[in-house]
């Protein structure tokens, strides 16, 4: 089945959402339900339902209905806000096994953000009713949300303090370290950032405008901290972007 709907700039996207149930070996390694029995996963899967989103869909926008759970089993996706004056700010990248829409399953408000797939993507939803359900029977799927909560609050903070305090040098530093975190892989010379991002895609991460990633970016690589000869930026020298943080 198919569903269509226009995007903020007019265009549509289409949304492929194949009718099948997820597989419970995928949830087993979604640390949202990382104690729960075999049995208890193959409950869980017969609840959820698949959707998959080609590359630079929107998933969810802001101000929908927050009426179900979404679990990212593939791919990657960004968490967005525009402002009044049209400016995109990506919040967070999230990646296999993490979540979106909690807080609106948790108090009936709608969506908080926008959520666009980087790539071709697959998310596993669970409807607000069965969601609120498994909470109420399952302490550690409970204390699991909290721990997220608790984890993406502290980033929101430290982000607000970086805007505030960090020059944009600081602030992309930063960047490449939390995705090298994230989405780092050992390789030749380095750290490979499995995550490939625009360099737009990074001035809307830090507050700042594509040029300067690009100029800045390119400085990083003239001090041989990044190496930027393949499509993946390879982080080449971890303590000396560390050190721009002290």
């Amino acid at each position: 089945m198919h569903s269509q709907r226009y995007s903020g700039e007019g265009q549509i996207v289409v949304q492929h959402i194949p009718e099948r149930h997820i597989d419970a070996v995928l949830l087993k390694k979604v640390p949202l339900f990382a104690e729960f029995s075999d049995s208890d996963l193959v409950a869980v899967a017969s609840l959820a339902q698949t959707r998959r989103y080609a590359k630079h869909a929107v998933l969810v926008y802001e101000g929908d209905p927050g009426d179900a759970l979404f679990i990212v089993t593939s791919g990657n996706v960004a968490v967005t806000r525009v402002s009044n004056d049209g400016k995109e700010t990506i919040l967070s990248i999230l990646k296999d096994g993490d979540f979106f829409g909690e807080m609106g399953v948790l108090d009936a408000s709608p969506r908080s953000a926008t959520i666009k797939a980087l790539r071709d993507v697959e998310v596993a939803i669970l409807a607000r009713k069965d969601f609120l359900e498994l909470l109420s029977k399952s302490p550690h799927m409970s204390l699991s949300l909290v721990l997220a909560l608790s984890s993406r609050l502290r980033a929101t903070n430290q982000a607000i303090q970086a805007a505030a305090y960090q020059d944009i040098r600081t602030r992309l530093a930063s960047l490449l370290i939390n995705l090298e975190k994230n989405f780092g892989e050992k390789s030749d010379g380095g750290i490979r950032l499995t995550l490939r991002l625009t360099n737009q895609e990074m001035a809307n991460m830090i507050g700042t405008t594509r040029e300067t990633v690009n100029r800045m970016l390119n400085r990083f690589w003239d001090e041989k901290m990044i190496d930027m000869r393949t499509a993946n930026i390879v982080i080449a020298d971890h303590d000396r972007l560390q050190a721009i943080l002290a």
